[in-house]
């Protein structure tokens, strides 16, 4: 945490970790190459010691060309051998890589859960945002693999507010100056976190970007538009939409219906509209538009306080 991140939202990282390395970088070449070269040169050896014997006819000769042909043999197996042991030790520390960062991963989400416990409003919110994630990018047909990567990334993204004191995360009036600026610094906090994980390597931007808006009034850096990642756009969509429905010091929660017309209004100049739509549609909206519009009459009050009220965090 203490390294400046190394790479800019949007921008894959520049160092590679160990078990990347490992990944791009053969030690040896593959069986099928060793397995090759043993060949060729068993025959090469046959052919040379075949001439010899056909040229001297004696038998020492002979028995000098079968043992020849025996060592020859030997030595390539031993090499075909230690070849493979290389390759079970290279792809053991593969593994042991990959076993160290989903260990990584857990400790990450069992802290976040902890971190979340700690206050009623933002218990279980993690999962959540990770389920509404995953939902989205499905609906917006995404490869599989991406949403399952953006239901791992909403879980560990707001890891970063560990580094926030908790007075301006619970302070029910309006944030000063400072206390903004150091809030805002928790997506990049998370992107430092989060970086030793490879298999996170290409969400890092997303994670670092989820609080940027279409109108380039977001943070850390004022993205706009396709400059933000498209993953970061639909955690956008998702972290806004469960903070609006569900209660804040400094709010009440909204209900869902209200939540996505509030998102709706917030887009395009705050969240990207496709991904508004298909959280929409992962909400199956038809039938919310449907029990609203039952249950308005029986309402005192539309409450349009309260929309009003979400706006400056939305937008």
């Amino acid at each position: 945490m203490n390294r400046r991140l190394q790479c800019e939202v949007g921008v894959r990282p520049k160092q590679e970790s160990r078990c990347e390395v490992f990944q791009r970088f053969k030690i040896i070449a593959d069986s099928r190459d060793v397995a090759r070269s043993v060949a060729i040169s068993a025959v090469a050896t046959a052919i040379s010691v075949y001439a010899m014997v056909v040229q001297e006819r004696s038998a020492t000769i002979v028995l000098l060309g079968a043992l020849v042909v025996l060592v020859t043999c030997g030595a390539m197996l031993q090499v075909s051998w230690a070849v493979r042991r290389l390759h079970r030790k290279q792809q053991e520390t593969r593994d042991a890589a990959a076993a160290a960062e989903r260990h990584y991963f857990t400790v990450l989400r069992r802290i976040q859960a902890a971190f979340e416990d700690r206050e009623p409003y933002t218990r279980g919110r993690s999962r959540r945002i990770a389920f509404l994630a995953r939902r989205i990018g499905e609906q917006m047909n995404l490869p599989p693999r991406q949403c399952q990567l953006l239901a791992m990334a909403g879980q560990v993204q707001d890891i970063g507010l560990l580094g926030v004191p908790d007075y301006i995360l619970n302070k029910p009036s309006r944030l000063g100056t400072q206390e903004v600026n150091a809030l805002q610094k928790h997506a990049e906090i998370s992107s430092q976190i989060l970086e030793p994980l490879t298999f996170l390597s290409e969400m890092l931007p997303a994670i670092g970007a989820h609080h940027e808006r279409m109108n380039g009034t977001g943070y850390p850096r004022g993205l706009k538009g396709e400059e933000i990642p498209l993953s970061a756009r639909i955690l956008a969509v998702a972290d806004a939409f469960d903070g609006m429905t569900h209660d804040r010091p400094h709010r009440p929660a909204l209900s869902t219906m209200e939540a996505l017309e509030e998102l709706r209004r917030c887009s395009p100049a705050g969240f990207d509209p496709r991904c508004v739509e298909a959280l929409a549609e992962a909400m199956n909206m038809r039938h919310l538009r449907a029990a609203h519009a039952a249950g308005a009459g029986s309402r005192s009050e539309p409450a349009p306080a309260r929309v009003s009220a979400l706006t400056q965090a939305a937008c």
